[in-house]
């Protein structure tokens, strides 16, 4: 597989011994599906697709049950489903956000047993108090970026790390200027909605209380007090 926006890509022909490699579009590694043209549609589908079959399951084995045991089912046997890897694959496009949200929106109507075309599904949300899967996932990879910077896991964003120099906060007991990340400038919207250029923004306006949180924990309590949707405009896009 090449990965690869050139209209006219250098092509080179592959072997293993005396085998030639078979070209292809897309290939799963490790649960995602990567493509040539750095597009997540063909795994969101798939994702939208392994979740709404799961729910599926669900309805025919807990109709009877309590609407507490079904939203636990749910929120333990298909939105892991919806969130695998999805610091990753978060979506920008408005119509690969509606492909998944419409799991969580017929979990809805699994868990109230109410398919009438005329109730609100909105409501329903509001009552189960279920954040938006777009909300979850702007947390998770605000929770990444915690993660890396506090040495928690691998620190692949440290180069950009400002030094309080760089910075126009005054100076406290934090370290480098209260972990600020330079922003990462991008031409493609492949690269523009990735992890990094997209969530370094976001945690660029988090109070420096909250970046600099003791621990993971903490940091995640105190998130679910922000609403993190407004806290940086993310333009929506149609590419």
């Amino acid at each position: 597989m090449r990965v690869t926006h050139k209209i006219k890509p250098i092509i080179h022909q592959y072997f293993m011994g005396d085998h030639t490699l078979e070209q292809v579009d897309h290939h799963p590694y490790l649960g995602v599906e990567l493509t040539s043209d750095m597009s997540w549609r063909k795994h969101i589908i798939q994702v939208a697709v392994k979740a709404n079959r799961t729910l599926g399951l669900l309805r025919r084995n807990l109709s009877c049950c309590d609407k507490a045991t079904k939203s636990t089912a749910y929120g333990a046997l298909v939105r892991p489903l919806l969130e695998y890897c999805h610091t990753i694959w978060d979506p920008y496009q408005q119509t690969n956000k509606d492909t998944i949200d419409k799991v969580q929106r017929r979990a809805a109507r699994f868990v109230f047993n109410d398919y009438s075309r005329h109730s609100s599904v909105s409501n329903m949300l509001g009552q189960l108090d279920w954040d938006s899967l777009e909300t979850r996932r702007t947390r998770a990879r605000l929770q990444l970026v915690y993660k890396e910077t506090h040495g928690l896991v691998p620190n692949n964003i440290r180069h950009l790390l400002k030094t309080q120099d760089q910075t126009s906060r005054p100076k406290t007991r934090q370290s480098a200027g209260n972990f600020i990340y330079t922003h990462v400038s991008a031409n493609k919207n492949c690269y523009l909605r990735s992890l990094y250029p997209r969530t370094i923004p976001t945690w660029n306006v988090l109070p420096d209380h909250l970046r600099c949180a003791p621990t993971l924990q903490n940091f995640k309590d105190q998130l679910q007090t922000i609403d993190v949707d407004k806290l940086h405009k993310r333009p929506s896009s149609k590419n």
